[in-house]
């Protein structure tokens, strides 16, 4: 009998041997899915104030520990919310190389931010590591409780309720354990890597993905039936129907968590970025529209089959103006908190508080013009690069404020066009939305 040709011959050598990039893949996992994304923008920005603030103010050490600390507990969610995903699938562990890929993307990601802001604190007027161990504690205590029950996730934006307490919370601290809190990053680190061990599929967590896909990967306690809620999402209809009581949800929260943390900082005389950190939020829930809109696109049709609307041109008109009422809203959160920050900030003037809400008027209208155009998630992830570029704007010319005690008229200026920029660009994306049918994008 004849013996097999080489070229029949098995190569499991050559294919176990083979190089295989562990981050491929990595840009739909992780810039693809809003629930990873929207934490990840968030950490971003805490890097952003990080740098900005190092270089113009390094004594300002309490914004350097909360930018830190923003950072840490956005990638720590980022991490939990690919671990839930990678519970959620069912294939995962017949599809091969995927598991690995996600826990050593996930581990890449989690080991630079805690490099970048070691180097931070090397670089700051820093001189103790304990509240950003303390940071880096609540973080990886919030990725191991995710594995132990997914539904905690539910409770993410809880996590950063104690962004401002935890600096505070350090002086309560006896000096021997603060010594030694590196430790307990530690052990929770030793119990996240046995659980991953034991990793299997999960129904509770397929549950939570499955409610994210449904809310626009915007997840928080379940309140979205409370009729509040439920009156702002009709308020915002048709622009809430892809996100849902989510929308109304965030919203609210921002508004109540904003006020609870201007009335905090001014008791304990601390100075807080919140009206920076507030701003970049509402032009992220501007931004999510469009975001669902694009990767629920199929549902467009359900909506349009609704007895709401005239047809398509009634559809586009109806979402248009839904959009400004989102936009009304936002300018609304922001002016209230505000004015509630002038009262405890003698630098908030008239004319500081225009800028605010200005900045925030134009990069939430630009979202959502862009956001209309966009007929993929690349072209929406690209608009969402206006949440940087408004950072960049307000943070200079507050920094500006602080250190010469005004802002420059080129700002005020610049507010002015961009607002003329912004309302000629809304007013083109009107006919934008839907260009090719309610089936297409």
């Amino acid at each position: 009998m004849n013996s097999p040709s080489p070229s029949t011959q098995p190569s499991a050598k050559v294919t176990k041997n083979a190089f295989r990039n562990p981050f491929k893949g990595f840009y739909s996992l992780w810039l693809r899915d809003f629930g990873s994304l929207s934490f990840l923008m968030v950490a971003l920005l805490g890097c952003g104030l990080t740098i900005l603030t190092i270089i113009t103010k390094p004594e300002k050490i309490d914004v350097i520990n909360l930018a830190l600390g923003m950072t840490i507990l956005s990638m720590s969610c980022a991490v939990a919310w690919q671990f839930i995903k990678l519970s959620a699938n069912e294939c995962a562990m017949l599809i091969p190389h995927y598991r690995q890929q996600v826990l050593i993307q996930a581990s890449s990601i989690w080991a630079v931010s805690l490099f970048l802001s070691f180097v931070a604190i090397e670089l700051s007027e820093l001189t103790s590591i304990a509240t950003l161990m303390l940071f880096v504690s609540i973080g990886t205590g919030f990725i191991y409780a995710c594995l132990i029950k997914p539904q905690r996730f539910n409770y993410a934006m809880l996590v950063f309720l104690v962004l401002p307490i935890t600096p505070q919370l350090i002086n309560y601290i006896p000096q021997l354990l603060a010594d030694y809190i590196v430790l307990i990053p530690v052990l929770l680190g030793f119990l996240i890597d046995r659980k991953l061990k034991r990793f299997s599929w999960n129904q509770d967590a397929r549950a939570i993905y499955l409610n994210g896909l449904e809310t626009g990967w915007m997840v928080g306690p379940i309140v979205g039936q409370n009729p509040w809620f439920i009156k702002l999402s009709r308020y915002l209809h048709p622009a809430s129907f892809f996100i849902g009581p989510m929308l109304g949800m965030v919203l609210i929260a921002s508004l109540v968590l904003s006020a609870v943390g201007v009335l905090f900082a001014a008791y304990i005389d601390a100075d807080f970025p919140i009206l920076m950190v507030l701003s970049q939020l509402m032009i992220m829930v501007c931004a999510l529209i469009h975001w669902t809109r694009v990767q629920r696109w199929r549902a467009a049709e359900t909506l349009y089959m609704l007895p709401s609307f005239s047809g398509k041109a009634g559809l586009v008109e109806q979402f248009f103006k839904s959009q400004l009422r989102l936009m009304g809203i936002v300018i609304m959160i922001m002016s209230l908190i505000t004015l509630l920050s002038a009262l405890f900030n003698s630098q908030i003037t008239l004319m500081v508080g225009l800028h605010i809400v200005a900045t925030t008027t134009w990069a939430s209208g630009l979202a959502l013009a862009f956001g209309a155009m966009s007929r993929s998630t690349l072209h929406v992830s690209l608009s969402m690069m206006l949440v940087f570029s408004s950072a960049i704007w307000l943070s200079t010319s507050l920094v500006g404020l602080r250190e010469q005690g005004s802002i420059n008229v080129g700002y005020y200026w610049g507010d002015l066009g961009l607002l003329l920029l912004m309302g000629v660009l809304l007013v083109i994306s009107r006919n934008k939305l839907w260009k090719n049918g309610v089936a297409g994008l």
